[in-house]
């Protein structure tokens, strides 16, 4: 098909999924298979071409394809990912379009697309209101797609206090929504040591400082003496944690 022309309908939706389909691969499905925990059937297409089938589509009637777009096939959700990211929209259509597609999140990678989503740069103080409503939903998509989104957006002189004290309010048992506060306070550190420490030995469970200190000391830039730090940290949270009976 030719991405940039197709007039989608269900019919032209439905070609465009055999087409996925010709382009599957068992060996690398059986590779993603073991990265990626997704409900979905996967069909085995590398990244580099679902960015590229998202981008044509973007050039041709992108809104159009987003209306018929469904939930078919893992790869199918991804490339609605990539014809979103690139999509010049106000901040109510944005967060239309994208309260829609973290909708059919089920798996991390899914959530994690929204480092792609640049329009946010355009309107970060509006967009905070929808981040917040996303880390107080009890779906857990949705809170790992706002700490992504603070991840990637907000970790700037102006929003880094407000984007660390959101992550504070998240208290979560999911693993991928602990692995995002993590990311997002590994991500922080280096600027921010000082708040970081803090906030590990006071706000968060013993899960998120585990997950915290883990991915701070594989970070190439980390010191030896940083990691030595870390260590003492987690260790004095684990007693902590062995003298209350639990994991608080």
């Amino acid at each position: 098909m030719e991405l940039t022309t197709t007039v989608w309908t269900a019919a032209t939706y439905q070609e465009f999924l055999q087409d996925l389909r010709d382009l599957g691969d068992d060996h690398f499905r059986d590779r993603s298979a073991k990265i990626v925990a997704t409900e979905r059937p996967l069909l085995g297409i590398p990244m580099k071409t679902l960015r590229s089938l998202g981008v044509a589509i973007s050039q041709g009637m992108p809104h159009d394809f987003l209306a018929v777009a469904g939930t078919e096939y893992y790869e199918a959700v991804i490339i609605q990912g990539y014809v979103l990211s690139r999509l010049p929209l106000d901040v109510a259509y944005f967060t239309k379009l994208c309260d829609a597609y973290i909708s059919k999140a089920e798996n991390w990678s899914v959530c994690d697309m929204v480092i792609h989503f640049n329009q946010v740069k355009a309107f970060r103080a509006e967009f905070l209101t929808v981040i917040q409503r996303y880390l107080q939903s009890d779906n857990p998509w949705f809170q790992r797609t706002g700490l992504v989104f603070l991840l990637k957006f907000y970790l700037t002189p102006e929003f880094t206090e407000v984007a660390l004290q959101l992550a504070v309010s998240v208290v979560s048992t999911n693993y991928y929504v602990q692995m995002g506060q993590a990311w997002l306070l590994a991500a922080a550190f280096p600027n921010q040591q000082a708040t970081i420490y803090h906030l590990l030995r006071t706000e968060f469970s013993l899960p998120v400082v585990q997950r915290t200190v883990q991915k701070i000391k594989s970070l190439r830039h980390t010191t030896t003496n940083e990691k030595a730090s870390l260590t003492a940290l987690l260790a004095e949270k684990r007693t902590e944690a062995k003298r209350r009976g639990g994991q608080a």
